[in-house]
C-alpha cells in the first residue's frame, strides 16, 4: 500500500505478535467485567466438600452461562435488541457484505515474493490478474496464493507505472476459481456501500466495508506533484485499507468491482479512513491493451498545460476561474492539427514562474466539464484510446468554441 505515494510494507509477523498480546489483555479484562461483583459471584460458588478446599475469590475457573447477563448466554441470544420496524438495517448490511465476500473470495489472490506482499483479482479464465504496479515491479518471482489456499506462480504480462496498474498471468488456475465481475465506475455515487477484500499485512481473505466518501480525487489533491502521474479520478473510501490491500478489489453492494485499492493518506502508515482506488473503467482499458500488446499507450493531446489559479483569474482578467490554459502546443501534434492555440503572452509571478495568460482555455471534453488538469487526464484516459476523436470545448478571447481532436499516443 502506498502512503501518499509511499511504498508498501510487509509486517505480518509483528502484527501477529501484537495480536497475541492484545488477546491476553482482552481475556483478562473480560474475565473481570463478567463477574458482576463479588456478592453475585459468591452466591454461585458450590459449597466445599470434605477434603476439597473452597474455591478462592480469585479463581480463574470459567463462568457458567447462568453467571453471565440476565439468565445467561442463551437468554441473550434469544432476546436480541429490538430495532424499530420489521426490517433490520444492520442485518441487511451484514447480508450484503457476506454475499459479496462469498461470491468473490475465490477470485481474490495474494501476491508475494517472500519479501513484499500485495493483493490482486482474477479477471478472466485465462488466468490474468490485475494488481498495482508497485506491488510487482520489484518481484523477481511472483508467488500466487488463491482463495482456497492453493498456490502457484505467475508471470508479469505488462505494466502502466504512471497509473500504477499491472497485469500478471497465473500459470494455472485452480479448479473453482471464478473471475470477478467488473462494474462501471461511471455509475458510482457518493455514499454507496463499498467492500474491500485483500491481504492487509499479509493476512489473506480479509474483508472490510464502508462507503464511497468522495469521487474524482487526484494524486495532486494529496500533495503529490508528479507531472506524469495518471492517478486521477480516484474513488475515495473509508473502508479500512492497510499495507497489503494494494492491488485488491473494491466492490459495490452487488459484488461488482468498481476500483482497485491503491493508496492511503496517512501520517502513521495505518488506516485513518482515507483510502483511494483506481476506477475500474480505467483498469479495463489499460488491462486490455496490456494483455493484447504488453504495453499501454497513453492518449495524448500534444500540449503543455497550466492550471487556472482561482486567485489569479480575476487579477489577470481571465474569462473563467475553471479549466486549464494551453501554455504551448506540439508543432504538428493532435492539438495543433485541431487548431488549438498556445499562449504567446505571460506574466511573471512572485515565485519566478512565467504564467501564460492568452492561450486557449480547455473547459470540457465530450460534454464533461474540465476544471483541472486531473479532470482532463481522467476523462481522456478513462474514455478514449489512441486514434479516437474527442470533442474539445474551449474559450478563446472569452468566446466558447468546440473542435474535434484525434488523440495521439505516447
Amino acid at each position: 500500500m502506498r502512503f501518499l505515494y509511499m511504498r508498501r510494507a510487509a509486517a505480518a509477523l509483528s502484527f501477529v505478535s501484537m495480536l497475541a498480546l492484545v488477546g491476553c489483555d482482552v481475556v483478562g479484562t473480560e474475565g473481570q467485567a463478567s463477574r458482576g461483583g463479588a456478592a453475585s459471584a459468591q452466591s454461585q460458588v458450590e459449597a466445599p466438600t470434605a477434603g476439597r478446599p473452597a474455591a478462592s475469590a480469585s479463581s480463574s475457573a470459567p463462568l457458567s452461562d447462568q453467571q453471565i447477563g440476565r439468565g445467561g448466554v442463551a437468554f441473550a441470544q434469544e432476546q436480541p435488541t429490538r430495532i424499530p420496524g420489521e426490517a433490520s438495517a444492520l442485518s441487511e448490511y451484514e447480508r450484503i457484505v457476506n454475499n459479496v465476500y462469498a461470491r468473490n473470495i475465490n477470485g481474490v489472490v495474494n501476491l508475494s515474493d517472500g519479501q513484499s506482499t500485495g493483493s490482486g483479482f482474477v479477471i478472466d479464465q485465462q488466468g490474468h490478474i490485475v494488481t498495482n504496479n508497485h506491488v510487482v515491479e520489484n518481484m523477481q518471482d511472483i508467488g500466487i496464493t488463491f482463495g482456497d489456499g492453493s498456490s502457484g506462480r505467475g508471470t508479469l504480462v505488462g505494466t502502466f507505472p504512471e497509473g500504477d496498474i499491472a497485469v500478471v498471468r497465473a500459470e494455472q488456475l485452480p479448479q473453482g476459481v471464478q473471475p470477478v465481475e467488473l462494474g462501471d465506475s461511471s455509475q458510482v455515487t457518493v455514499g454507496q456501500i463499498t467492500i474491500a477484500i485483500g491481504s492487509p499485512l499479509g493476512l489473506q481473505q480479509t474483508v472490510t466495508s464502508g462507503i464511497v466518501s468522495a469521487l474524482n480525487r487526484s494524486i495532486q489533491d494529496l500533495g503529490e506533484t508528479d507531472p506524469n502521474s495518471s492517478l486521477q479520478g480516484l474513488i475515495q473510501t473509508d473502508a479500512s485499507i492497510n499495507p497489503g490491500n494494494s492491488g485488491g478489489p473494491l466492490f459495490d453492494s452487488r459484488g461488482r468491482v468498481i476500483g482497485m485499492n491503491t493508496l492511503i493518506a496517512s501520517r502513521n502508515q495505518g488506516n485513518v479512513g482515507l483510502g483511494f482506488a483506481v476506477p475500474v473503467n480505467r483498469i479495463k482499458r489499460v488491462a486490455r491493451q496490456l494483455i493484447e500488446t504488453g504495453r499501454y499507450q497513453r492518449p495524448l493531446l500534444g500540449v503543455s498545460l497550466q492550471p487556472i489559479i482561482p486567485g489569479l483569474a480575476e487579477q489577470l482578467n481571465l474569462p473563467t476561474n475553471k479549466g486549464v490554459i494551453i501554455a504551448s502546443v506540439v508543432p504538428g501534434g493532435p492539438a495543433d492539427q485541431a487548431g488549438l492555440r498556445g499562449a504567446t503572452e505571460g506574466v511573471r509571478l512572485r515565485n519566478g514562474q512565467n504564467y501564460p495568460v492568452n492561450g486557449d482555455i480547455i473547459t470540457g471534453v465530450n460534454g464533461q466539464q474540465v476544471r483541472t488538469i486531473g479532470d482532463l487526464r481522467n476523462i481522456i484516459e478513462t474514455e478514449a484510446d489512441v486514434g479516437d476523436t474527442i470533442t474539445v470545448t474551449f474559450l478563446r478571447e472569452g468566446r466558447e468554441q468546440q473542435t474535434p481532436l484525434t488523440l495521439g499516443g505516447s
